[in-house]
Protein backbone atom coordinates (compact mmCIF):
# COMPACT_ATOMS: atom_id res chain seq x y z
CA UNK A 1 0.00 0.00 0.00
CA UNK A 2 1.46 3.44 -0.68
CA UNK A 3 0.79 5.80 1.98
CA UNK A 4 0.27 9.28 -0.20
CA UNK A 5 -0.53 11.20 3.42
CA UNK A 6 -0.55 11.38 7.46
CA UNK A 7 -4.29 10.72 7.02
CA UNK A 8 -3.72 7.36 4.86
CA UNK A 9 -0.74 6.36 7.81
CA UNK A 10 -3.37 7.12 10.29
CA UNK A 11 -6.79 5.63 9.16
CA UNK A 12 -4.06 2.29 7.90
CA UNK A 13 -1.44 2.09 10.94
CA UNK A 14 -2.70 -1.37 11.56
CA UNK A 15 -2.82 -2.80 8.67
CA UNK A 16 0.69 -2.04 6.85
CA UNK A 17 3.39 -4.07 6.62
CA UNK A 18 6.88 -3.39 8.43
CA UNK A 19 8.92 -0.95 6.22
CA UNK A 20 5.77 0.61 4.32
CA UNK A 21 6.54 4.06 5.19
CA UNK A 22 5.06 7.93 4.29
CA UNK A 23 7.81 10.50 3.62
CA UNK A 24 6.58 13.81 5.15
CA UNK A 25 9.01 17.42 5.26
CA UNK A 26 12.43 15.58 5.33
CA UNK A 27 11.07 12.47 7.64
CA UNK A 28 10.23 9.29 7.09
CA UNK A 29 7.99 7.62 9.13
CA UNK A 30 8.27 3.49 8.86
CA UNK A 31 6.65 0.69 10.59
CA UNK A 32 9.00 -1.20 12.34
CA UNK A 33 8.69 -4.87 13.69
CA UNK A 34 6.79 -4.42 17.19
CA UNK A 35 5.82 -7.68 18.94
CA UNK A 36 2.36 -6.88 20.29
CA UNK A 37 -0.04 -6.49 17.92
CA UNK A 38 -2.38 -4.11 20.06
CA UNK A 39 -0.13 -0.99 19.12
CA UNK A 40 1.43 -0.12 15.82
CA UNK A 41 4.86 0.90 16.16
CA UNK A 42 6.97 3.63 13.89
CA UNK A 43 10.16 4.85 13.20
CA UNK A 44 10.51 8.27 12.28
CA UNK A 45 13.59 8.93 10.75
CA UNK A 46 15.33 12.44 9.59
CA UNK A 47 17.24 13.23 5.86
CA UNK A 48 20.30 11.64 7.30
CA UNK A 49 18.31 8.15 7.89
CA UNK A 50 19.08 8.76 11.61
CA UNK A 51 16.42 7.48 13.72
CA UNK A 52 14.63 10.18 15.81
CA UNK A 53 11.81 8.98 17.38
CA UNK A 54 9.12 6.26 17.71
CA UNK A 55 5.59 6.52 17.42
CA UNK A 56 2.94 4.17 17.82
CA UNK A 57 0.39 6.09 15.38
CA UNK A 58 -3.17 4.39 17.01
CA UNK A 59 -2.17 6.11 20.70
CA UNK A 60 -2.85 9.82 18.81
CA UNK A 61 -6.50 10.85 19.44
CA UNK A 62 -6.62 12.69 15.94
CA UNK A 63 -4.91 12.83 12.64
CA UNK A 64 -4.22 16.87 13.32
CA UNK A 65 -3.02 15.37 16.66
CA UNK A 66 -0.28 13.27 14.91
CA UNK A 67 0.26 15.59 12.51
CA UNK A 68 1.24 18.38 14.64
CA UNK A 69 3.67 15.90 16.60
CA UNK A 70 5.61 15.07 13.17
CA UNK A 71 5.64 18.82 12.32
CA UNK A 72 6.95 19.55 15.77
CA UNK A 73 9.78 17.12 15.07
CA UNK A 74 10.34 18.35 11.31
CA UNK A 75 10.89 21.97 12.58
CA UNK A 76 13.16 21.48 15.40
CA UNK A 77 15.19 18.98 13.56
CA UNK A 78 17.01 16.77 15.50
CA UNK A 79 20.11 15.06 14.19
CA UNK A 80 19.48 11.91 16.06
CA UNK A 81 17.34 10.45 18.67
CA UNK A 82 19.28 11.43 21.60
CA UNK A 83 18.80 15.26 20.62
CA UNK A 84 15.16 14.94 20.11
CA UNK A 85 15.09 13.29 23.65
CA UNK A 86 17.12 16.37 25.06
CA UNK A 87 15.58 19.28 23.09
CA UNK A 88 14.49 20.75 26.81
CA UNK A 89 18.04 21.18 27.70
CA UNK A 90 18.34 23.78 24.82
CA UNK A 91 15.42 25.96 25.63
CA UNK A 92 16.67 26.20 29.97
Amino acid sequence: MDLESIEDLYENALMMANGESLEYRGLTVKKAEWPHPEHTEYAVFNEDDEKVESLTVSAYDSVDDLQGYLDEIADYGPEDLEGWLNRGEDLE
